[in-house]
């Protein structure tokens, strides 16, 4: 098993993490000009092979991922502590984008010999994809009949992690799930109810300590997990709280308060944070915070690790693609070596691995 090289930050200059899996995309060449990789309403189209995103600067990726051999995709992975976890892994380059992804989230499969410490598959081992079909937004995905073969404590991960894996692809809304051709309407273990699976179910869920059950609104945070003395990787946490409105605060109040009494994780930002303000713009979101954010570093900066998890957590909250990070009133100028001076948007990787 190979160690975690490196568990990359984010930059400011980054395009949406659904951009990710462009370039080498969804659909094979075969149909690269009849169909496009957001095909109409209405089309279906195998999801076996590549294409590009007009969206994304995929043609340039594509030159290089062509060059190189290789292309980073993002599964979804247990990590010791229990969590689904997003890790970017630089892959051989494939025409079954969707496909590959899946394929390396199986125990027992190629993923084995990429995994960080730690990290599992998820999957059940043996598990193939046996086809996959696109058809208004939502991704048909038919596994072989091993995909029953799991423990009922991994029934809600593993939909988890092939909900999240699939709609990383901007085309992907919602998923739907088939067993060896024939549509599954519920998980065998847990009898969980499937219909169609989409981000707005969660990942890693919890109930805030204050929330009454069914008078709860969702929020996405990234925590952190620790890798190792030096290292963090982010955990994606749905909570849900009290009906609110304010949804944007109440995602960077949660950042603050931080992960339940007794978690292994733990957040960056101070718990002496305040939120002075939230406000969209012209589709950013701009987020006044106080002082207390720039005592990092004995008080000279903003921790670089807390800024990631404030935009990692917003976007994903929100929907809005960019944020402005304000102190007092002013533009964030900068945490560690990343620019904050300008809206930044969500990261091209996470927790990516370098071999």
């Amino acid at each position: 098993m190979k160690k975690m090289q490196q568990v990359t930050k984010l930059t400011a200059v980054l395009g949406l993490s659904a951009m990710l899996m462009t370039g080498c995309g969804l659909f094979g060449p075969e149909q690269e000009t009849s169909a496009p990789i957001d095909a109409p309403p209405g089309t279906e189209v195998s999801v076996d092979g590549i294409s590009t995103d007009p969206n994304a600067a995929a043609g340039d990726q594509a030159s290089a991922e062509a060059t190189q051999g290789s292309v980073d995709r993002m599964v979804y992975l247990q990590d010791a502590n229990g969590y689904v976890v997003p890790v970017s892994l630089t892959l051989p380059k494939s025409e079954g984008a969707a496909k590959q992804v899946l394929t390396y989230m199986v125990k027992g499969g190629p993923v084995e010999t990429l995994l960080p410490e730690g990290f599992t598959p998820i999957l059940p081992e043996g598990t193939k994809v046996l086809g996959m079909t696109i058809k208004d937004g939502t991704a048909t995905v038919d596994f072989s009949p091993e995909f029953k073969k799991y423990e009922a404590k991994d029934e809600k991960k593993i939909l988890d992690a092939v909900t999240r894996a699939m709609t990383e692809f901007t085309q992907v809304k919602n998923v739907s799930v088939w067993v060896n051709g024939t549509p599954l309407t519920e998980m065998p273990k847990e009898n969980t109810p499937l219909s169609l699976m989409n981000r707005n179910h969660g990942i890693n869920m919890e109930l805030a300590d204050n929330a009454i059950p069914g008078r709860t609104t969702p929020v996405t945070v990234y925590f952190q997990g620790q890798l190792d003395d030096k290292r963090s990787y982010f955990v994606p946490v749905t909570r849900l709280i009290p009906e609110t409105k304010e949804l944007a605060k109440a995602v960077v109040e949660e950042l603050i308060k931080g992960p339940k009494e007794g978690s292994p994780l733990f957040s960056s930002l101070l718990n002496t944070t305040k939120v002075l303000g939230v406000e969209e713009k012209n589709g950013t979101l701009v987020v006044n915070l106080s002082e207390d954010v720039l005592k990092y570093d004995s008080g000279k900066e903003a921790n670089p690790e807390a800024m990631e998890s404030l935009v990692l957590s917003l976007t994903e909250s929100t929907g809005l693609k960019q944020v402005q990070l304000m102190v007092e009133g002013k533009p964030l100028t900068a945490a560690g070596s990343m620019d904050f001076s300008k809206p930044v948007s969500r990261p091209m990787t996470l927790n990516a691995i370098q071999f």
